[in-house]
């Protein structure tokens, strides 16, 4: 018999997953088998290497962890979870941001223009 060394217990699941890192660059696809509030298990290719730290995206969940590498065997690989998970739903990357307040400023100035437009004419 083992000795359960986990901070809290873990769930069992069978869920996609994205490992996502290199400043949201690089994607690798995997299974989330196991997962609780502290680590999860996954699955991977063993063929592919994994960053000491990374994001984990689990889309059915809607939801964006930080993570850590932990231990690898084979195709399984354990990982930490770092705090508490965000909602994909907030995560914008900052191009997108800069380009949506750009679009957002050209409107306003659009709506002026309309507005003087309709006064004059």
């Amino acid at each position: 018999m083992t000795t359960e060394r986990r901070e809290a217990p873990r769930q069992r699941t069978l869920l996609g997953a994205r490992i996502v890192f290199n400043n949201r660059h690089s994607t690798l696809d995997c299974v989330v088998r196991n997962l609780s509030d502290a680590g999860a298990m996954l699955l991977i290719s063993d063929a592919i290497a994994l960053p000491a730290a990374f994001e984990l995206e689990i889309e059915h969940k809607r939801r964006v962890y930080g993570a850590r590498f932990r231990w690898r065997d084979g195709e399984r690989v354990g990982i930490a979870l770092d705090g508490r998970p965000s909602s994909t739903a907030e995560i914008v990357p900052l191009d997108q941001a800069r380009r949506l307040k750009q679009c957002e400023q050209n409107n306003a100035q659009l709506k002026a223009r309309i507005q003087q437009l309709t006064e004059a004419g």
